[in-house]
């Protein structure tokens, strides 16, 4: 469009205005219309990053032919009722770890000495929320590498996390690391024993619970970037109150190492004492999370869920601030996870109290209150 021309008095002002500029730019009168600012775009801006994360570990995942029964639908499995109880837990930390004692498997499915599932019970895992299983147990190549195999693809498909099994030499050798919210979780797992097999290649099942390989993984892990490094180990004596001379040793030199910021153990099916050691935390049994053993003892049906929160310090290190614990009791039939820390009605009040107080002896014999571990409390 072309300006029109200015009018003779119009000219005449802004003649005078632009020779008093000592500038040389003409000045706008006040009935000169004024430009807009042109708005720049706004970059949004970046999450903040966390300054804090929770992590719950879980013991055993054991089911054991009761379990199947009690599951069957007619057309398959459903385990949801089984493990109700925990997913207030579940939903209260960032991220949720289980063990997944024993390998997916195809009908007809079995129970002890060699173990094989449906894999619906993956599914009902990551239903409730969790995050990941570790998989290196002694029952890990039951059904041989077809199993290892399988079990993995069974997490895979339902976005699990895996560590301690392996598909291929190269998925061995990657490092054992989650990321949760941008921050990278080392998750170092091994099992004591195959249950006397072999594993068709050596790295297809992380074992071993020597202290220097141990904590050679973690140094490694942490080069690979893991900011937080925990410990996931499945050993010590079954049935029992109290760790082995080893799993002690064992724990307290990965807790002396600094290597680790949190230590966890399972398999012995039963509830271990918790200690904080060179400023380390060691769970030395979670006890069973879901399982159902022919062993007439009471001890395979307690264990105990923890929340391990780490915070991150002004100088971006990650350290573990608060170590929570919920104890549980598995019911008799139908099976169903209970916790006996507060009134509940899914199992007896007598059973219940008597199973937090037997529970909370184990726990605390290594003055693990006194050293800071908390009841979890969820609403």
């Amino acid at each position: 469009m072309k300006q029109r021309a200015l009018p003779v008095f119009l000219a005449f002002l802004l003649l005078t205005s632009c020779s008093a500029n000592t500038s040389g730019e003409p000045t706008p009168t006040a009935n000169a219309p004024q430009s807009k600012p042109v708005p720049v775009p706004s970059t949004p801006s970046p999450p903040p990053e966390p300054q804090e994360l929770s992590l719950m570990a879980t013991g055993d995942v054991l089911l054991h032919p009761q379990l199947l029964a009690e599951a069957e639908t007619g057309d398959g499995h459903d385990f949801a009722p089984l493990l109700a109880g925990l997913e207030p837990y579940v939903q209260d930390a960032d991220v949720a770890l289980c063990n997944l004692e024993t390998p997916i498997g195809t009908a007809p499915y079995s129970g002890y000495p060699m173990f094989s599932v449906p894999a619906q019970i993956v599914t009902d895992l990551a239903k409730l929320g969790y995050d990941g299983c570790t998989t290196a147990t002694n029952h890990t190549v039951d059904k041989g590498t077809a199993g290892v195999n399988r079990t993995l693809d069974t997490l895979e498909q339902q976005d699990l996390f895996a560590t301690g099994s392996y598909r291929t030499a190269k998925e061995a050798a990657e490092p054992p690391i989650m990321t949760v919210d941008g921050v990278k979780f080392g998750i170092i797992a091994s099992t004591y024993s195959l249950n006397g097999m072999r594993a068709d290649a050596d790295w297809q099942v992380d074992t071993g619970v020597g202290a220097a390989k141990l904590i050679q993984r973690a140094k490694q892990a942490a080069k690979d970037g893991a900011e937080i490094v925990v410990a996931a180990i499945h050993d010590g004596a079954e049935y029992s109150s109290k760790p082995t001379e080893a799993q002690r040793r064992l724990g307290r030199a990965l807790a002396e190492s600094g290597a680790f910021d949190f230590i966890y153990m399972h398999h012995t099916h039963s509830v271990l004492p918790i200690e904080k050691h060179a400023g380390t935390w060691i769970v030395y049994g979670l006890g069973n999370s879901v399982a159902k053993h022919a062993t007439p003892t009471i001890l395979n049906r307690e264990g105990i869920s923890i929340k391990a929160t780490f915070t991150r310090d002004p100088k971006e290190d990650w350290g573990l601030s608060e170590l929570a614990w919920v104890p549980h009791q598995l019911s008799e039939s139908p099976v169903r996870w209970c916790q006996v820390a507060t009134a509940d009605d899914c199992l007896p009040a007598a059973d219940a109290k008597a199973s937090l107080a037997r529970t909370t002896q184990t726990v605390n014999a290594f003055d693990a209150f006194d050293d800071g571990l908390v009841p979890w409390e969820v609403d």
